[in-house]
């Protein structure tokens, strides 16, 4: 359970992900070192990870917006196929037509449109794919790795 100091932490670190640990214990009444062992508690405890957001506009990313009917035989390897692959920057579970929506980004629009054709399709019974802009705000999105999936390597998808 978060109690108010973790909540705290979390806010002050959603704001400036780099601020150090003298600066949240200067916030708190708590030592450097306890503040370090919340955070320690909170990222054991999949409550929070840390992570780089990348600017896609300046990186020239492409983002679409994936709307798929997977089929139930086919959702355990879909969903592993998902959380493994960069492209994928996030993905729900949804109610209606489409059963899952993805987001998803690459550098250029000849890769998404191969990964969404000669990986995604083989999942879906419907899918509809959407050309979208990058993140409005700021611009600022996570982004896993640049690591390819397995299955991006083995068709040559960059």
């Amino acid at each position: 359970m978060l109690d108010q100091i973790d909540l705290q932490i979390l806010e002050k670190l959603a704001e400036n992900g780099r601020i150090s640990l003298t600066e949240l214990s200067d916030s708190s009444e708590l030592s450097r070192v306890a503040i370090a062992n919340r955070i320690e508690k909170l990222m054991h405890n999949d409550l929070l990870r840390v992570s780089a957001l990348l600017n896609l506009d300046r990186l020239n990313y492409q983002t679409l917006i994936v709307e798929l009917q997977i089929e139930n035989g086919k959702k355990t390897e879909f969903k592993k196929l998902i959380a493994e692959c960069p492209k994928v920057m996030q993905a729900f579970e949804m109610t209606g037509q489409f059963n899952h929506l993805l987001i998803c980004s690459s550098k250029s629009s000849n890769s998404l449109r191969r990964f969404v054709d000669d990986i995604l399709k083989k999942y879906a019974k419907e899918c509809k794919v959407t050309m979208a802009s990058n993140p409005l705000a700021n611009g600022f999105a996570h982004i896993k790795s640049h690591k390819e999936c397995e299955q991006c390597k083995r068709l040559k998808i960059e």
